[in-house]
């Protein structure tokens, strides 16, 4: 009889200060820089083992979509919740399991949850078998799933973000090396620069929900044919991190909030897609009320935007944005990470 005991595991969402530069052929030639924080919005995992070799898979925020396979050799990357299955085939689990996952965000909403999934799987199953994998080798696992599931290279940060910790990060891949290189920094802020932080940002959901995967394979076909374009806005995306974090580091916290509209900038060079006109007149409007800087959050082209709103202008930009039907979430900086019991 299999030992009754159940694996629960919480992992943080997030907010890119800067992002899309985690491409890893594009990193591997001249490096990627990213900012990111996690935040109070999570995706939950909840796995127990099994007896009769059974794997069966909930995923009550995708329609109520089960998914039922009759044993390990059968599980199948191209099936449905194929990344859940592709995961589950790493792991010696002869006695099945059943897991479900969901989000607290809705899908494309640019949190990364997407990937960040992955790891939250991995997280479970790793708990309930025998392999004792570091952060980093699941973030690496995470990867190669996506890679054979899904079918994508693209991005490393939200399979490393959650697993190294909460907080706001700076998160760097160094040319030249593998997926060992990257290096992952808290930035430690104090605790009044943390409230001014999160009263400063106001965070939306635009209404549009846009999978992210074809600007992903857009912006990796850019890279690939040499667009000047696509290169230079990586690359400039990467400097802005940069410059972010020393910002960040000495307290420069308005600073910091203006180079976000300088990151939405180089961002929109990527793909005509990264914006429409839906998400050009929320960021309009929430400049006008006294933002001072702002982006989209992930890939783009609809999703979750964020605003840095100095006081009293956080205020103001709320209530434009409610009035204008975004949906206004608070939010909180989340300090544990992926955590699992």
């Amino acid at each position: 009889m299999t030992e009754n005991r159940t694996i629960n595991v919480r992992s943080p969402l997030r907010v890119d200060f800067v992002g899309m530069t985690d491409y890893l052929p594009a990193c591997e030639e001249f490096g990627g820089s990213i900012i990111n924080a996690t935040i109070n919005k999570y995706l939950h995992a909840t796995a127990h083992p099994r007896d009769d070799g059974r794997f069966i898979f909930h995923a009550p925020d995708l329609d109520d979509t089960t998914v039922e396979v009759a044993s390990h050799e059968e599980l199948a990357p191209d099936g449905e919740l194929g990344l859940a299955q592709e995961i589950a085939r790493r792991f010696e689990l002869p006695g099945g399991v059943e897991l479900t996952t969901y989000s607290q965000m809705p899908g494309g909403a640019g949190l990364g949850s997407s990937s960040t999934i992955a790891t939250c799987i991995i997280a479970a199953f790793n708990a309930l078998g025998d392999r004792r994998l570091t952060n980093h080798e699941m973030a690496r696992m995470a990867i190669d799933c996506e890679r054979v599931a899904l079918r994508t290279s693209y991005g490393w940060q939200d399979q490393y973000s959650p697993v190294t910790g909460g907080g706001v990060k700076y998160m760097r891949y160094w040319p030249g090396g593998a997926q060992q290189a990257v290096e992952v920094d808290q930035i430690p802020l104090t605790e009044a620069q943390l409230a001014e932080m999160q009263r400063s940002l106001v965070v939306c959901y635009s209404g549009i929900s846009r999978p992210a995967g074809h600007i992903l394979h857009a912006v990796a076909d850019g890279y690939r044919t040499r667009q000047v374009e696509v290169l230079d806005a990586l690359k400039g995306m990467s400097e802005v991190a940069e410059l972010m974090r020393l910002g960040l580091l000495e307290g420069r916290l308005d600073e910091v909030g203006r180079l976000l509209s300088e990151v939405w900038r180089l961002h929109k060079r990527l793909h005509p897609d990264v914006t429409n006109e839906a998400v050009e007149e929320i960021y309009d409007l929430a400049m006008r009320e006294g933002a001072i800087g702002g982006r989209v959050c992930g890939a783009g082209g609809g999703g979750t935007l964020m605003f840095y709103c100095p006081s009293p202008a956080d205020y103001k930009v709320t209530r434009a944005l409610t009035r204008a039907g975004a949906q206004v979430f608070d939010i909180a900086i989340d300090h544990s990470g992926l955590i699992v019991w």
